[in-house]
């Protein structure tokens, strides 16, 4: 079976579980969700960024990261309190199992980083589907342009990709790709704005799209460059045809606080 062929079959068995969960009443359902997507993402983080570390430390990034994380979808106004809590535990994990002292300053640094990029990054798109007005719609919203915007980039670039986006860190990305993916982005939302999504105006869909296709290839292209540092190709092989969690999420977790952004700032 084609990559793209396990790709769409995966799409097709998981989308209606998601959507399932992000239409439910009960917001706990895709709080849970979002908590158990950032501990898989997590694991598959320490294992290429912390290849070297003790099971214990990478277990206690997880920990600190996803508890990062629940902390602030329950209680958001002490998010500035969880986070200095969340840098002080994982100092204190590193600190306790320093490994090869030469390394254990990148070590801190690595184990911080995934606690933040992740821990962090996962809870505002949680916190937009229980508080928003509409904020199912708006989750929704983000997964159309997110995936919208990959879509369109993959198929762009394929086409018409002539000149690469960052060799270095992802050879296939053209900037052909990326304009492609922020007009596919873009469209997704503007068919759901004429068709199913009328609540969503056209500024909406400009202020969604447009930030989403810039902030989200970023996003692509860290978890990349963490990846062609570790000499891996995906983070993970839970989703066929799409690699890892962290693989089909990188782009989301930098485009999920943007929008919840632009919500809140409506």
């Amino acid at each position: 079976m084609s990559n793209l062929a396990l790709r769409v079959l995966t799409a097709v068995v998981a989308l209606p579980l998601v959507a399932a969960l992000i239409a439910w009443r009960e917001p706990l359902g895709f709080g849970g969700l979002v908590l158990l997507v950032g501990a898989l993402a997590l694991i598959e983080y320490t294992g290429i960024a912390l290849p070297g570390a003790s099971r214990r430390l990478r277990a206690g990034v997880v920990v600190i990261g996803v508890g990062l994380a629940a902390a602030i979808y329950m209680h958001p106004p002490l998010a500035l309190v969880w986070a200095l809590a969340a840098l002080i535990a994982v100092s204190a994990a590193v600190l306790f199992e320093p490994g090869d002292v030469p390394g254990s300053g990148a070590r801190l640094g690595l184990a911080a980083f995934g606690v933040f990029y992740i821990g962090l990054l996962a809870a505002p798109l949680a916190i937009l589907h229980r508080d928003a007005p509409d904020g199912p719609l708006w989750v929704f919203v983000a997964l159309a342009v997110t995936f919208g915007n990959d879509t369109g980039a993959y198929f762009a670039g394929r086409a018409l990709g002539r000149h690469k986006l960052y060799p270095t860190i992802s050879p296939s990305k053209t900037v052909e790709g990326g304009i492609g993916g922020m007009v596919a982005g873009v469209g997704v939302l503007l068919l759901g704005h004429f068709t199913v999504a009328r609540t969503l105006s056209l500024a909406d869909c400009l202020l969604v799209a447009i930030p989403g296709g810039v902030v989200g290839p970023i996003g692509d292209l860290v978890e990349s460059m963490l990846k062609r540092a570790a000499g891996v190709k995906d983070s993970g092989r839970l989703l066929p045809g799409h690699g890892g969690i962290l693989d089909r999420i990188d782009a989301l977790l930098l485009a999920g606080p943007v929008l919840w952004y632009v919500q809140v700032m409506r």
